[in-house]
């Protein structure tokens, strides 16, 4: 599977990570400043902590690395070795890591609540799309290959449980990158809050935020994709993104299925979502994506805390 283009159209304003370090020379910018820039599930990303010891700073975002490649161990479809992908190979993986039962089952509930439109099996339809517009001709079969992949998709044919986690079905397939970036998210910045970092910006493909900036403000992330609105702000909250521009396969067509359709979802050009994690936001970022509009009001009552800009 290539490397997606994931949702990166948010980014950080007023803020110094042009001048941040590759993660082998981590360094301190300045008195206060400690900022990183490396890949996560794929997607470029960064970390700016404020702390008066440079060294507890510099030693956190070693430990921070390090608990990323952990999770990445998990959660990669790019390694073929990961938990996920061993999964999808097998359709059965024993002793599954807590954090993979965490990530499906929180899923699933997302899944109940949005009566299916999210759904984590939708991996043979991306499949089937790749297939089709990656083969000269075969964008012509596309149909034939969305009704087969379309057999494999249901979040209710995955088995969760701690002994193991198994496909109902052979040949099932699931993809996790509407959801895990957030789960690691929210894993990182939930270290620095327990090594008592208070001004924090964690952007591993989604944000989350430990109070605002040091120079007593939010921090401020560009939205260039929301009409008449230049920034959102984040202090204690999180926010992700969904749009159809991450993966495109052709003009038309993008890695956001409807499920009940088997192909892209073009209600919307992109939504951004607020809450008080990474992980939801991120889950309801793209569940928010792949509804008509006329269900949105109904998903949005289910979960009164966030706050939706969509485009």
């Amino acid at each position: 599977m290539a490397k997606v283009s994931r949702r990166k159209f948010l980014t950080i304003v007023a803020s110094s990570l042009t001048l941040a370090i590759p993660l082998d020379k981590l360094q301190a910018q300045s008195s206060e400043e400690v900022s990183w820039k490396g890949i996560a599930l794929g997607a470029t990303s960064n970390m700016i902590l404020f702390h008066k010891d440079k060294n507890h700073a510099k030693e956190s975002l070693k430990t921070c690395i390090s608990e990323i490649r952990r999770l990445e161990n998990i959660f990669s479809l790019f390694d073929k070795n990961s938990s996920i992908s061993k999964l999808n190979k097998y359709g059965v993986l024993k002793n599954p890591p807590k954090e993979l039962q965490e990530v499906l089952n929180f899923a699933h509930k997302i899944s109940e609540n949005t009566n299916g439109a999210f759904d984590v099996t939708v991996q043979p339809l991306w499949l089937a799309h790749d297939k089709a517009f990656k083969t000269k001709g075969n964008s012509q079969n596309l149909e034939k290959y969305i009704k087969k992949a379309s057999k494999l998709v249901s979040y209710k044919n995955i088995i969760i449980n701690k002994k193991e986690i198994r496909f109902k079905l052979k040949n099932m397939k699931i993809t996790l990158n509407g959801i895990a970036q957030g789960y690691i998210t929210d894993s990182i910045t939930n270290i620095l809050r327990q090594k008592g970092f208070q001004n924090v910006l964690v952007d591993l493909g989604e944000f989350n935020s430990i109070g605002g900036h040091k120079e007593n403000r939010d921090w401020n992330i560009a939205t260039p994709y929301l009409k008449d609105i230049n920034y959102l702000s984040l202090n204690n909250n999180a926010m992700a993104s969904s749009g159809g521009y991450g993966t495109k396969f052709s003009k038309n067509y993008h890695h956001l299925f409807d499920v009940k359709t088997g192909t892209s979802a073009n209600y919307i050009k992109s939504v951004t979502v607020k809450a008080k994690n990474a992980m939801l936001a991120d889950a309801l970022a793209t569940a928010f994506c792949v509804i008509p509009q006329n269900k949105r009001m109904k998903l949005q009552s289910l979960y009164p805390n966030i706050e939706v800009y969509t485009s």
